[in-house]
């Protein structure tokens, strides 16, 4: 099968369908939490090992090196350093892989002065991130027109002057656009992004576009993803947010978010980098919580310095209330929902088979640690949960559990929930594909409108979980 190139399309005319809206409630909620945890020290630590966990994993997903978690765990705490990183046979040498790690990081740095300097997006300004993402490659594979491989000087900061159609495993070929049209095309994509700039495209559904048409376009030899996530980062950026981040472990759902887009849904590309913002902005607020240690007396007096130069700037308790309402009602809601599969569960299952007993109920928490949690739990100012119990001739089998506490090392306004499968054999699983942050900006009106779906997926992937344990 062949994926035939087409040239790019604009956003369609239902682009305001493509996000929900919830990173600009969260984006205000980030920005009154911000000053706080610059006054700490935690973002600046925080920006510093993401910026180093983008440079690292931009080009392990590619292929680029091959680094063990182990030591990309090292480097992102430690940083870039040729020495923590090892000789391995069949590897890259160290400073090598080091120095393209570096380039990243480079350019990372590069987005964020791009972006104090007020430049409009160019062909130039792309053309330079290439070149400095691609500094220590001299070469890639290319295939001639008889279909051999073969090693090539790699044109840095200049468009492709070859196809570079790659063939899956399969056989398939996914084709791109072919070198004598790449400079149209670009021209196109940048005109039509400018227009999109004028119409106050949301930063989500306008950095899924870029990115997805540049990679159809793919107007480069090598180093397309790269510059592409490059693209992203630089939108989100300017727009107040985080860089994107994809590891190895997003790598899959990824792909199949850009091959989605391929045939013409841009919408799973859209969650995909919306979850992305969300996963770092919990880890920014637990970044206040996982500061080094204190160990002398000097270092005790500038943290309680810094916490009296923040206290005053804290948000205004009623304030956090709204949150608590808001979380209280989807509690609620979640408690009438879990009655109702209960109650399905007997009449389909507890009639056939007596001894299999369902029961929905709030009490003590199942016990998951806190390093398991995707965010910080603070449970002393917000803790609730909602159950679905199982048992089997009167023993606790399984259950399904909705778990919501305060997130942070004080409450700062974000309530975070998960859905746990509590297995008879494996103990806690998280069944939710992402927390559930609630915050006070966002109405009780909105926040239900993506409770209820995300609350539904995560009891079908637990119900799921406990007949495969059957």
């Amino acid at each position: 099968m062949v994926l035939t190139w087409e040239p790019i399309t604009d956003l369609s005319s239902h682009w305001q369908r493509l996000s929900d809206g919830e990173l600009v409630p969260l984006l205000q909620f980030w920005n009154d939490q911000r000053a706080d945890l610059e006054q700490s020290g935690a973002l600046a630590e925080f920006n510093k090992r993401l910026g180093r966990e983008w440079s690292i994993e931009t080009g392990q997903i590619e292929g680029v090196y091959d680094l063990d978690r182990g030591i990309t765990q090292t480097l992102i705490e430690r940083g870039i350093d040729a020495d923590l990183i090892g000789n391995h046979p069949g590897q890259k040498l160290p400073e090598l892989i080091a120095a393209i790690i570096q380039d990243h990081a480079e350019v990372l740095d590069g987005l964020f002065e791009f972006i104090k300097g007020d430049r409009a997006l160019s062909k130039s300004y792309i053309h330079e991130l290439h070149a400095a993402l691609l500094r220590h490659q001299e070469t890639t594979v290319v295939r001639d027109r008889f279909g051999t491989l073969f090693e090539a000087q790699l044109l840095k900061g200049k468009y492709k002057e070859r196809p570079n159609n790659p063939q899956k495993p399969d056989g398939s070929m996914h084709q791109y656009c072919p070198p004598e049209h790449v400079e149209s095309e670009m021209e196109r994509l940048l005109s039509l992004h400018a227009e999109h700039e004028k119409q106050d495209v949301p930063v989500e559904t306008e950095a899924a576009w870029l990115h997805h048409r540049f990679t159809q376009i793919h107007p480069y030899q090598d180093g397309n993803g790269r510059v592409a996530r490059a693209l992203a980062s630089l939108l989100f950026i300017k727009a107040g947010w985080f860089p994107i981040v994809v590891t190895r472990d997003s790598r899959g759902p990824y792909i199949d978010a850009l091959e989605a887009a391929d045939i013409g849904s841009l919408a799973s590309l859209v969650v995909f980098f919306m979850d992305a913002q969300k996963r770092n902005l919990f880890r920014a607020m637990q970044a206040a919580a996982d500061l080094r240690p204190i160990h002398t007396v000097d270092e005790a007096i500038l943290a309680a310095k810094r916490v009296l130069a923040s206290s005053g700037k804290r948000l205004d308790p009623s304030i956090w209330e709204r949150t608590k309402k808001t979380a209280d009602q989807l509690i609620d809601l979640a408690r009438a929902r879990f009655v109702e599969v209960t109650l399905s569960l007997r009449n389909e299952i507890a009639k056939e088979r007596a001894e299999i007993q369902f029961m929905a109920q709030h009490g003590t928490s199942a016990q998951l640690g806190t390093r398991e949690l995707p965010y910080q739990p603070n449970d002393l100012d917000y803790e609730k949960n909602q159950q679905l119990l199982i048992s089997v001739s009167g023993k606790l089998r399984a259950g399904i559990e909705l778990q919501a506490h305060g997130i942070g090392s004080k409450f700062r306004g974000l309530i975070g929930m998960v859905v746990l499968f509590i297995g008879p054999s494996k103990g806690l699983e998280i069944v939710s594909k992402e927390p559930f942050q609630v915050n006070y900006i966002e109405s009780y009106e909105s926040a239900e409108r993506r409770f209820r779906p995300w609350l539904e997926e995560s009891l079908v992937n637990a119900l799921t979980l406990w007949r495969k344990s059957l």
